[in-house]
């Protein structure tokens, strides 16, 4: 039986902006139950105390998220590779234990995106860093930092977040 189609296409007008303003992560197991309709996230209970952590982006950067459909005809399968990517300006002891933490984890991720819409990656069965760099630069201007690339492999693209749970990523679950 064939999959319908649900919706067409049309160019609209020019108002779309790239580009990551912070990254929101959870640990994959923290999040006990989600409400979702059409693509979107309208609801999202998080374990008692646990939270979003907020990694704000530097204006400037170089940080990318995406969500691309992988098939196989042969097999009749499809699922999405997602990836997101941020760099982390700082190499104290403090930013150290994040990374080792964020890389020892499976998690979800959240983009809050420069055109005000927040986007979730790795929903279903997590995303893990996979490699990265953690260098000093070679001359002044350079980053002394981190690059930190996350990937997984999800059977549904990316989901919009709404407004009311986005508002409420930081906040401790009950």
């Amino acid at each position: 039986m064939p999959c319908a189609l649900i919706a067409g296409y049309t160019i609209d007008c020019r108002d779309a902006v790239g580009g990551i303003d912070a990254v929101f992560f959870i640990e994959h197991a923290n999040i006990t139950a989600f409400g979702e309709s059409s693509g979107t996230i309208t609801a999202m209970t998080k374990a008692s105390g646990k939270r979003f952590w907020r990694f704000e982006v530097p204006s400037k950067s170089t940080a990318t998220a995406s969500s691309n459909p992988v098939g196989s005809t042969e097999n009749g399968t499809l699922f999405f590779e997602q990836n997101v990517t941020l760099p982390v300006n700082q190499r104290d002891a403090t930013t150290r234990n994040i990374v080792t933490a964020l890389a020892k984890n499976k998690v979800i991720a959240i983009t809050k995106d420069k055109d005000g819409i927040f986007r979730m990656y790795f929903k279903a069965y997590g995303g893990f860093l996979e490699g990265g760099t953690g260098q000093t630069g070679t001359v002044a201007g350079d980053a002394n930092g981190y690059t930190l690339p996350f990937a997984g492999q999800e059977k549904e693209d990316f989901f919009v977040v709404s407004a009311s749970v986005a508002a409420a990523l930081e906040t401790p679950g009950t």
